[in-house]
């Protein structure tokens, strides 16, 4: 039997200095599917250029597979990935049957909240979604839908008042709701016109430096990527992740600490990674999660986030590793 006192024992002793592991990770990543309906300029979601890429939305019953797999350990997943969460209409059916299976779960979703149906709406309230993160690069039209390309910010603010119409019907304090603002050039004279409208709506707000291509990050160098995509960066040091090109971690500890599942099960070591199928560190609707998580990939991955050869690991991290890890 599944133990989580065992769990948490086996996790404190191992840490990032073991290469097969005792323990599960409490944090996992489910993506509902890598369909957008925005083209945002950094993602590769719609980009021509992965166009190859498998295309689809996650259904109500591989969800079901994929969470029963988890459930005796998971305590935190983000139904989100690549893609816009709520164009998959099965999300809320999603929530209702991971709150009901394991009620202290706690669920955080990452949306443009472009489209959300009035049934969506009641669904995530109704069934205490935990955190639901907002991304509104803007105030004004022609600011927010020089990135956002394809939104309007006046639909962004519709589908916010009618969650917090429906909290407050319901009585709900869920979910509870961030204004998320990246901060690119374009859009930096906002950022306080920003702060004061979440303010009036009663809702939190953060303000953070955007990322460049998201896509493409881990695949080079990060001088680079700077290069490539300074006309997005913000000025002043603020807001700027750039301002010192040697901001690369030293090291990385996701695959000792959590994994990302694609829609159609695929596994991969964390959400930098867009080609889930080409990456993969196997299926877990093939496989199950100890199959995977022990599995030689992220075996490898392990050992050489610990110093083997990242030329030799034939895993993503290996690449990671050598353009120096960037964000991830």
């Amino acid at each position: 039997m599944y133990s989580k006192v065992l769990n948490s024992i086996f996790r404190s002793i191992q840490k990032t200095n073991s290469d097969k592991l005792l323990y599960c990770p409490s944090k996992i990543s489910i993506e509902t599917g890598n369909i957008c309906n925005l083209a945002c300029p950094l993602c590769p979601t719609n980009d021509e250029a992965q166009k190859s890429i498998e295309k689809g939305l996650l259904s109500f019953k591989n969800f079901r597979g994929i969470f029963d797999e988890i459930k005796p350990f998971v305590k935190t997943i983000d139904l989100f990935s690549w893609g816009e969460p709520f164009l998959n209409k099965d999300i809320g059916d999603m929530i209702k049957y991971a709150k009901e299976k394991k009620p202290g779960l706690r669920i955080f979703i990452d949306s443009n909240l472009n489209v959300i149906t009035d049934e969506q709406v009641e669904t995530i309230v109704g069934n205490c979604l935990d955190v639901l993160k907002v991304s509104c690069d803007g105030v004004s039209q022609e600011v927010y839908h020089k990135y956002r390309k394809g939104g309007k910010v006046e639909a962004v603010m519709c589908n916010l008042n009618k969650i917090l119409a429906a909290k407050k019907r319901l009585n709900s304090e869920k979910p509870h709701l961030i204004w998320k603002y990246l901060v690119f050039k374009h859009n930096q004279s906002e950022v306080e016109a920003a702060r004061q409208k979440a303010r009036e709506l009663g809702i939190a707000f953060e303000a953070n430096g955007m990322r460049v291509d998201c896509g493409k990050e881990i695949f080079e160098k990060v001088e680079d990527s700077v290069a490539r995509d300074s006309e997005w960066i913000p000025d002043g040091e603020e807001y700027n992740n750039y301002t010192d090109l040697d901001i690369g971690k030293k090291t990385c500890g996701k695959p000792w600490k959590t994994l990302t599942v694609n829609w159609n099960g695929d596994v991969v070591p964390c959400g930098a990674i867009y080609d889930c199928g080409k990456y993969s560190f196997g299926n877990l609707l093939k496989q199950s999660f100890r199959e995977v998580w022990n599995g030689e990939k992220f075996i490898a991955a392990r050992r050489v986030i610990r110093g083997a050869d990242a030329a030799k690991s034939n895993v993503i991290c290996g690449t990671c590793k050598e353009n120096g890890y960037q964000f991830f």
